[in-house]
Protein backbone atom coordinates (compact mmCIF):
# COMPACT_ATOMS: atom_id res chain seq x y z
CA UNK A 1 0.00 0.00 0.00
CA UNK A 2 2.81 2.52 0.76
CA UNK A 3 4.89 1.96 -2.09
CA UNK A 4 1.75 2.35 -4.27
CA UNK A 5 0.82 5.68 -2.42
CA UNK A 6 4.52 7.00 -3.41
CA UNK A 7 4.63 5.59 -7.09
CA UNK A 8 1.31 7.82 -7.35
CA UNK A 9 2.84 10.63 -5.42
CA UNK A 10 5.77 10.70 -8.06
CA UNK A 11 4.29 10.22 -11.10
CA UNK A 12 1.78 12.96 -9.76
CA UNK A 13 5.12 15.74 -9.15
CA UNK A 14 6.90 14.68 -11.51
CA UNK A 15 9.53 13.23 -8.92
CA UNK A 16 11.66 10.18 -8.63
CA UNK A 17 9.98 7.11 -6.04
CA UNK A 18 13.13 7.46 -3.87
CA UNK A 19 13.26 10.60 -3.77
CA UNK A 20 9.85 11.01 -2.37
CA UNK A 21 10.96 8.08 -0.17
CA UNK A 22 13.80 9.45 1.22
CA UNK A 23 12.07 12.62 1.92
CA UNK A 24 9.19 10.77 3.25
CA UNK A 25 11.62 9.60 6.25
CA UNK A 26 13.25 12.71 6.66
CA UNK A 27 11.95 15.17 9.24
CA UNK A 28 9.48 17.85 8.02
CA UNK A 29 8.34 21.30 9.48
CA UNK A 30 5.21 22.40 7.60
CA UNK A 31 5.12 26.21 6.96
CA UNK A 32 2.32 27.44 8.64
CA UNK A 33 -0.60 28.16 6.50
CA UNK A 34 -1.73 30.76 4.31
CA UNK A 35 -5.55 31.56 4.38
CA UNK A 36 -8.05 33.16 2.31
CA UNK A 37 -11.37 34.03 2.38
CA UNK A 38 -14.28 32.06 0.51
CA UNK A 39 -17.69 32.49 0.80
CA UNK A 40 -17.05 33.58 4.59
CA UNK A 41 -15.35 30.57 5.42
CA UNK A 42 -11.42 30.59 6.15
CA UNK A 43 -10.01 28.45 3.78
CA UNK A 44 -5.77 27.45 3.44
CA UNK A 45 -4.77 28.79 0.28
CA UNK A 46 -3.24 25.23 -1.28
CA UNK A 47 -1.65 27.42 -4.16
CA UNK A 48 1.10 28.87 -1.22
CA UNK A 49 2.24 25.43 -0.18
CA UNK A 50 5.44 24.25 -1.59
CA UNK A 51 5.72 20.94 -3.81
CA UNK A 52 7.76 18.93 -1.19
CA UNK A 53 5.17 20.15 1.57
CA UNK A 54 2.12 19.27 -0.52
CA UNK A 55 4.07 15.87 -0.97
CA UNK A 56 4.03 15.18 3.11
CA UNK A 57 0.70 16.45 3.16
CA UNK A 58 -1.16 13.88 0.49
CA UNK A 59 0.86 10.78 1.75
CA UNK A 60 -0.61 11.40 5.31
CA UNK A 61 -3.84 11.83 3.63
CA UNK A 62 -3.67 9.19 1.01
CA UNK A 63 -2.34 6.40 3.83
CA UNK A 64 -4.90 7.42 5.98
CA UNK A 65 -7.77 6.70 3.57
CA UNK A 66 -6.96 3.73 2.58
CA UNK A 67 -5.26 2.27 6.10
CA UNK A 68 -8.87 3.40 7.82
CA UNK A 69 -10.78 2.54 4.79
CA UNK A 70 -12.73 5.81 4.96
CA UNK A 71 -15.74 6.75 2.84
CA UNK A 72 -16.03 10.01 2.69
CA UNK A 73 -19.93 11.31 3.00
CA UNK A 74 -21.72 11.63 -0.39
CA UNK A 75 -24.46 14.12 -0.91
CA UNK A 76 -26.37 12.52 -3.29
CA UNK A 77 -26.43 9.10 -1.44
CA UNK A 78 -27.88 10.78 1.59
CA UNK A 79 -30.48 12.57 -0.66
CA UNK A 80 -31.76 9.47 -2.31
CA UNK A 81 -32.08 7.69 0.90
CA UNK A 82 -33.70 10.50 3.01
CA UNK A 83 -36.00 10.56 -0.08
CA UNK A 84 -36.78 6.98 0.17
CA UNK A 85 -38.03 7.45 3.52
CA UNK A 86 -39.77 10.73 4.48
CA UNK A 87 -42.44 10.39 2.24
CA UNK A 88 -43.54 7.18 3.76
CA UNK A 89 -42.94 8.42 7.21
CA UNK A 90 -46.74 9.74 7.91
CA UNK A 91 -47.66 5.97 7.73
CA UNK A 92 -45.56 5.19 10.95
CA UNK A 93 -47.64 5.71 14.37
CA UNK A 94 -45.09 7.78 15.63
CA UNK A 95 -41.57 9.22 14.70
CA UNK A 96 -39.01 11.84 15.88
CA UNK A 97 -36.31 13.87 13.56
CA UNK A 98 -33.69 15.75 14.78
CA UNK A 99 -31.20 17.60 12.62
CA UNK A 100 -28.41 19.50 14.00
CA UNK A 101 -25.35 21.20 12.73
CA UNK A 102 -21.88 21.46 14.35
CA UNK A 103 -20.39 25.23 15.09
CA UNK A 104 -17.47 26.24 13.52
CA UNK A 105 -16.16 22.10 13.17
CA UNK A 106 -13.02 21.85 11.83
CA UNK A 107 -12.08 24.76 14.07
CA UNK A 108 -12.95 22.93 16.89
CA UNK A 109 -12.58 20.01 16.40
CA UNK A 110 -9.72 18.50 18.48
CA UNK A 111 -6.65 17.16 16.58
CA UNK A 112 -5.21 15.22 19.27
CA UNK A 113 -8.54 13.12 19.52
CA UNK A 114 -7.94 12.35 15.94
CA UNK A 115 -4.23 11.06 16.48
CA UNK A 116 -5.35 8.88 19.65
CA UNK A 117 -7.56 7.23 17.42
CA UNK A 118 -4.96 6.68 14.89
CA UNK A 119 -2.62 4.90 17.47
CA UNK A 120 -5.11 2.86 18.20
CA UNK A 121 -6.23 1.38 14.90
CA UNK A 122 -3.25 1.30 12.85
CA UNK A 123 0.37 0.06 12.85
CA UNK A 124 2.27 3.21 11.56
CA UNK A 125 6.11 3.25 10.72
CA UNK A 126 8.52 5.58 13.30
CA UNK A 127 8.60 8.09 11.19
CA UNK A 128 4.76 8.29 10.50
CA UNK A 129 4.09 8.31 13.86
CA UNK A 130 6.47 10.82 14.67
CA UNK A 131 5.29 13.48 11.99
CA UNK A 132 1.33 12.85 12.78
CA UNK A 133 2.52 13.01 16.60
CA UNK A 134 4.25 16.59 16.19
CA UNK A 135 1.65 17.65 13.99
CA UNK A 136 -1.17 17.29 16.21
CA UNK A 137 0.37 17.97 19.28
CA UNK A 138 -0.42 21.64 19.52
CA UNK A 139 -4.38 20.47 18.83
CA UNK A 140 -3.88 22.75 15.59
CA UNK A 141 -7.32 23.66 13.98
CA UNK A 142 -8.20 21.66 10.82
CA UNK A 143 -8.86 24.77 8.84
CA UNK A 144 -10.43 23.54 5.54
CA UNK A 145 -8.73 23.24 2.50
CA UNK A 146 -6.03 20.00 2.57
CA UNK A 147 -7.25 16.75 2.16
CA UNK A 148 -5.52 15.91 5.38
CA UNK A 149 -7.61 18.01 7.46
CA UNK A 150 -10.75 16.27 5.64
CA UNK A 151 -9.02 12.86 7.00
CA UNK A 152 -8.36 13.73 10.77
CA UNK A 153 -11.98 14.51 10.78
CA UNK A 154 -13.80 12.24 9.07
CA UNK A 155 -11.34 9.47 11.17
CA UNK A 156 -13.31 10.81 14.12
CA UNK A 157 -15.99 11.44 12.67
CA UNK A 158 -16.75 7.95 11.48
CA UNK A 159 -16.16 6.68 15.48
CA UNK A 160 -19.45 9.44 15.83
CA UNK A 161 -21.59 7.47 13.34
CA UNK A 162 -21.18 4.08 14.98
CA UNK A 163 -21.40 5.47 18.02
CA UNK A 164 -25.27 7.05 17.62
CA UNK A 165 -26.18 4.35 15.55
CA UNK A 166 -25.07 1.87 18.53
CA UNK A 167 -26.93 3.88 21.10
CA UNK A 168 -30.35 4.34 18.77
CA UNK A 169 -30.29 0.84 17.32
CA UNK A 170 -33.38 -0.17 18.36
CA UNK A 171 -35.36 2.67 16.96
CA UNK A 172 -33.26 4.28 14.20
CA UNK A 173 -34.63 4.70 10.87
CA UNK A 174 -32.02 6.51 9.75
CA UNK A 175 -29.15 8.80 10.47
CA UNK A 176 -26.21 10.48 8.46
CA UNK A 177 -23.36 12.87 8.55
CA UNK A 178 -22.70 14.98 6.10
CA UNK A 179 -19.32 16.45 7.00
CA UNK A 180 -20.88 18.90 10.16
CA UNK A 181 -24.45 18.05 9.01
CA UNK A 182 -26.35 15.53 11.15
CA UNK A 183 -30.16 13.86 10.72
CA UNK A 184 -31.39 11.50 12.94
CA UNK A 185 -34.90 9.86 12.08
CA UNK A 186 -36.15 7.63 14.62
CA UNK A 187 -39.28 5.13 15.13
CA UNK A 188 -40.53 6.72 18.16
CA UNK A 189 -41.24 10.04 19.94
CA UNK A 190 -38.06 10.47 22.07
CA UNK A 191 -37.79 14.72 23.89
CA UNK A 192 -35.56 16.47 22.30
CA UNK A 193 -33.63 16.47 25.41
CA UNK A 194 -32.98 13.27 25.86
CA UNK A 195 -31.76 13.29 22.69
CA UNK A 196 -29.03 16.00 23.00
CA UNK A 197 -28.32 14.62 25.98
CA UNK A 198 -27.29 11.99 24.28
CA UNK A 199 -25.38 14.29 21.39
CA UNK A 200 -23.46 16.53 23.56
CA UNK A 201 -22.18 13.27 25.85
CA UNK A 202 -20.73 11.48 22.59
CA UNK A 203 -19.37 15.19 20.83
CA UNK A 204 -17.30 15.27 23.97
CA UNK A 205 -16.52 11.63 23.52
CA UNK A 206 -15.14 11.86 19.82
CA UNK A 207 -14.48 15.52 18.95
CA UNK A 208 -13.29 17.13 22.24
CA UNK A 209 -14.74 19.88 24.56
CA UNK A 210 -14.64 22.48 22.29
CA UNK A 211 -17.33 21.23 20.01
CA UNK A 212 -20.62 22.87 20.35
CA UNK A 213 -23.98 22.39 18.12
CA UNK A 214 -25.31 25.18 16.09
CA UNK A 215 -28.59 26.38 17.70
CA UNK A 216 -29.73 28.05 14.79
CA UNK A 217 -29.45 25.36 12.68
CA UNK A 218 -31.42 22.47 15.02
CA UNK A 219 -34.97 20.88 14.48
CA UNK A 220 -37.01 18.72 16.34
CA UNK A 221 -40.18 17.33 15.28
CA UNK A 222 -41.81 14.49 16.09
CA UNK A 223 -45.33 12.59 14.82
CA UNK A 224 -47.58 14.82 16.72
CA UNK A 225 -46.19 18.12 15.32
CA UNK A 226 -47.95 20.27 12.95
CA UNK A 227 -47.05 22.64 10.60
CA UNK A 228 -43.08 21.07 10.46
CA UNK A 229 -40.41 22.51 8.10
CA UNK A 230 -36.91 21.84 7.85
CA UNK A 231 -34.37 21.81 5.53
CA UNK A 232 -31.14 19.41 5.34
CA UNK A 233 -28.39 19.84 2.39
CA UNK A 234 -30.41 22.34 0.30
CA UNK A 235 -33.39 20.47 -0.03
CA UNK A 236 -36.44 21.82 2.27
CA UNK A 237 -39.40 19.42 3.84
CA UNK A 238 -42.66 20.86 4.67
CA UNK A 239 -45.80 19.04 6.38
CA UNK A 240 -48.79 20.89 6.58
CA UNK A 241 -51.66 21.25 9.58
CA UNK A 242 -52.54 17.63 10.02
CA UNK A 243 -50.21 15.22 12.13
CA UNK A 244 -50.73 12.31 9.37
CA UNK A 245 -50.44 14.83 6.26
CA UNK A 246 -47.58 13.67 3.72
CA UNK A 247 -44.60 15.65 3.51
CA UNK A 248 -44.04 18.25 0.46
CA UNK A 249 -40.53 18.81 -0.82
CA UNK A 250 -38.53 21.74 -2.03
CA UNK A 251 -35.08 23.58 -2.78
CA UNK A 252 -34.14 25.43 1.02
CA UNK A 253 -35.21 29.26 1.09
CA UNK A 254 -31.83 30.47 1.17
CA UNK A 255 -30.82 28.57 -2.08
CA UNK A 256 -34.19 29.79 -3.72
CA UNK A 257 -33.01 33.65 -2.86
CA UNK A 258 -29.28 32.33 -4.21
CA UNK A 259 -30.66 31.36 -7.40
CA UNK A 260 -33.32 34.27 -7.72
CA UNK A 261 -30.22 36.31 -6.94
CA UNK A 262 -28.64 34.98 -10.06
CA UNK A 263 -31.53 35.36 -12.39
CA UNK A 264 -32.20 39.14 -11.11
CA UNK A 265 -28.27 39.52 -12.14
CA UNK A 266 -29.15 38.35 -16.04
CA UNK A 267 -32.25 40.09 -16.59
CA UNK A 268 -30.32 43.25 -15.19
CA UNK A 269 -27.45 42.35 -17.29
CA UNK A 270 -30.32 42.41 -20.70
CA UNK A 271 -31.39 45.77 -19.43
CA UNK A 272 -28.10 47.09 -20.18
CA UNK A 273 -26.94 44.84 -23.16
CA UNK A 274 -30.68 44.20 -24.89
CA UNK A 275 -29.01 40.90 -25.93
CA UNK A 276 -31.67 38.38 -26.07
CA UNK A 277 -29.06 35.57 -26.81
CA UNK A 278 -26.84 36.13 -24.12
CA UNK A 279 -30.26 36.60 -21.96
CA UNK A 280 -31.73 32.77 -22.96
CA UNK A 281 -28.60 31.24 -22.99
CA UNK A 282 -27.89 31.88 -19.36
CA UNK A 283 -31.22 31.73 -18.40
CA UNK A 284 -31.41 28.03 -19.94
CA UNK A 285 -27.86 26.74 -18.83
CA UNK A 286 -29.40 27.65 -15.09
CA UNK A 287 -32.03 24.76 -15.12
CA UNK A 288 -29.55 22.41 -17.06
CA UNK A 289 -27.02 20.25 -16.12
CA UNK A 290 -23.32 21.13 -17.25
CA UNK A 291 -21.12 18.58 -17.17
CA UNK A 292 -17.35 19.06 -17.46
CA UNK A 293 -14.41 16.45 -17.59
CA UNK A 294 -11.77 18.50 -16.85
CA UNK A 295 -9.10 20.07 -13.91
CA UNK A 296 -10.34 21.52 -10.97
CA UNK A 297 -8.49 24.62 -9.56
CA UNK A 298 -4.83 23.71 -7.90
CA UNK A 299 -5.41 20.35 -9.22
CA UNK A 300 -3.39 18.70 -12.22
CA UNK A 301 -6.09 15.32 -12.21
CA UNK A 302 -9.20 15.21 -14.77
CA UNK A 303 -12.21 14.33 -13.84
CA UNK A 304 -16.23 15.24 -14.06
CA UNK A 305 -18.05 17.80 -12.24
CA UNK A 306 -21.80 18.31 -12.43
CA UNK A 307 -23.39 22.18 -12.08
CA UNK A 308 -26.75 23.08 -11.88
CA UNK A 309 -30.03 23.32 -10.51
CA UNK A 310 -31.02 19.80 -12.51
CA UNK A 311 -27.98 18.14 -10.10
CA UNK A 312 -27.77 19.48 -7.31
CA UNK A 313 -31.87 18.92 -6.57
CA UNK A 314 -32.32 16.00 -9.08
CA UNK A 315 -34.39 14.31 -5.91
CA UNK A 316 -37.38 16.46 -6.43
CA UNK A 317 -38.05 15.16 -10.31
CA UNK A 318 -39.09 11.71 -8.31
CA UNK A 319 -42.21 14.13 -7.07
CA UNK A 320 -42.96 15.61 -10.49
CA UNK A 321 -44.56 13.46 -13.19
CA UNK A 322 -44.48 16.35 -15.90
CA UNK A 323 -43.24 19.89 -16.00
CA UNK A 324 -46.90 21.21 -14.58
CA UNK A 325 -46.67 18.58 -11.87
CA UNK A 326 -45.73 20.61 -8.32
CA UNK A 327 -48.45 18.32 -5.84
CA UNK A 328 -45.45 17.30 -3.85
CA UNK A 329 -43.96 20.38 -4.32
CA UNK A 330 -43.30 22.96 -1.98
CA UNK A 331 -44.88 26.61 -3.29
CA UNK A 332 -41.74 28.71 -2.74
CA UNK A 333 -40.34 26.17 -5.04
CA UNK A 334 -42.93 25.86 -7.52
CA UNK A 335 -43.22 29.72 -7.60
CA UNK A 336 -39.02 29.69 -8.42
CA UNK A 337 -40.13 27.11 -11.29
CA UNK A 338 -43.24 29.16 -12.69
CA UNK A 339 -42.77 33.06 -11.64
CA UNK A 340 -39.52 34.10 -10.54
CA UNK A 341 -38.32 34.77 -14.36
CA UNK A 342 -41.42 36.77 -14.94
CA UNK A 343 -40.96 38.57 -11.51
CA UNK A 344 -37.40 39.74 -12.03
CA UNK A 345 -38.76 41.60 -15.35
CA UNK A 346 -41.37 43.12 -13.44
CA UNK A 347 -39.56 43.86 -10.17
CA UNK A 348 -37.03 45.39 -12.27
CA UNK A 349 -39.28 47.44 -15.33
CA UNK A 350 -37.16 45.54 -17.66
CA UNK A 351 -39.36 44.83 -21.35
CA UNK A 352 -40.20 41.15 -21.27
CA UNK A 353 -39.08 39.82 -24.44
CA UNK A 354 -41.56 37.15 -26.45
CA UNK A 355 -39.09 34.90 -26.66
CA UNK A 356 -38.82 34.56 -22.88
CA UNK A 357 -42.14 34.86 -22.58
CA UNK A 358 -42.82 31.72 -25.05
CA UNK A 359 -40.46 29.62 -23.14
CA UNK A 360 -42.27 30.15 -20.06
CA UNK A 361 -45.26 29.47 -21.77
CA UNK A 362 -44.63 26.23 -23.17
CA UNK A 363 -42.14 25.80 -19.40
CA UNK A 364 -38.68 25.40 -21.13
CA UNK A 365 -36.89 26.00 -17.80
CA UNK A 366 -39.20 22.74 -15.86
CA UNK A 367 -38.62 21.17 -18.53
CA UNK A 368 -34.84 21.64 -18.62
CA UNK A 369 -34.41 20.51 -14.85
CA UNK A 370 -36.82 18.10 -15.50
CA UNK A 371 -35.95 15.90 -18.67
CA UNK A 372 -32.16 16.65 -17.56
CA UNK A 373 -31.07 18.88 -20.28
CA UNK A 374 -27.24 19.38 -20.36
CA UNK A 375 -24.31 21.03 -21.61
CA UNK A 376 -21.76 18.65 -21.85
CA UNK A 377 -17.99 20.06 -22.19
CA UNK A 378 -15.91 17.09 -23.51
CA UNK A 379 -14.30 17.42 -26.62
CA UNK A 380 -15.17 13.82 -27.78
CA UNK A 381 -18.46 13.06 -26.56
CA UNK A 382 -19.52 16.92 -26.44
CA UNK A 383 -19.42 19.66 -27.90
CA UNK A 384 -17.00 19.81 -30.28
CA UNK A 385 -13.61 22.73 -30.04
CA UNK A 386 -15.75 24.86 -32.93
CA UNK A 387 -19.50 24.87 -31.52
CA UNK A 388 -17.90 25.60 -27.82
CA UNK A 389 -16.19 28.51 -29.29
CA UNK A 390 -19.04 29.88 -30.93
CA UNK A 391 -21.58 29.60 -27.56
CA UNK A 392 -18.95 31.09 -25.66
CA UNK A 393 -18.86 33.94 -28.11
CA UNK A 394 -22.33 34.61 -27.12
CA UNK A 395 -21.15 35.29 -23.62
CA UNK A 396 -17.23 36.87 -23.89
CA UNK A 397 -16.21 39.38 -27.03
CA UNK A 398 -12.64 38.72 -26.22
CA UNK A 399 -9.68 36.72 -28.61
CA UNK A 400 -10.32 32.92 -28.45
CA UNK A 401 -8.75 31.89 -31.65
CA UNK A 402 -5.62 30.54 -29.81
CA UNK A 403 -7.55 28.75 -26.52
CA UNK A 404 -7.30 25.06 -26.16
CA UNK A 405 -10.73 23.24 -25.44
CA UNK A 406 -9.85 22.98 -21.42
CA UNK A 407 -9.67 26.99 -21.85
CA UNK A 408 -12.48 27.54 -23.20
CA UNK A 409 -14.57 25.97 -21.00
CA UNK A 410 -13.37 27.15 -18.15
CA UNK A 411 -13.65 30.54 -19.65
CA UNK A 412 -17.50 29.57 -20.20
CA UNK A 413 -17.82 28.03 -16.81
CA UNK A 414 -16.80 31.34 -14.71
CA UNK A 415 -19.66 33.85 -17.63
CA UNK A 416 -21.99 31.29 -16.06
CA UNK A 417 -21.98 31.51 -12.59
Amino acid sequence: MRRRIITELAKEYAKEESEVKNNLEDSVIITPYVTRNVKNRVVIDKSKINIEEQIFLDYYKLLLNRYCNLKFPNRSYIMAEIMNIVPDLHRYHAYTIYKFDFKDFFNTVSSKKSFAYICETLNLKTFEYEFLKKYTSVDRKLIPGIGLHNTLVEIIGERFNLEIKKIFKESCIYYARYVDDCILILDEKIDEDKIEKVIFKLMKQCFGDKVKINDTKTDYYNSSCVNSKFDYLGYEFKKGQNPKSEFKFGIAQNKLEKYTKIINDIVLEYKVTNNIEILSFKLELLFKRVVYYGARKNSNKYRWQVRGISDSYKELKRFMKNSKDFSKITKDTENFFTRTVERSFTRNRVNFPAKIKNQIKNNKFTSCFLNNKTLLLHQKIGLKHNTLKQRLYIVDNSNLESCSYSELANKLLSNIK
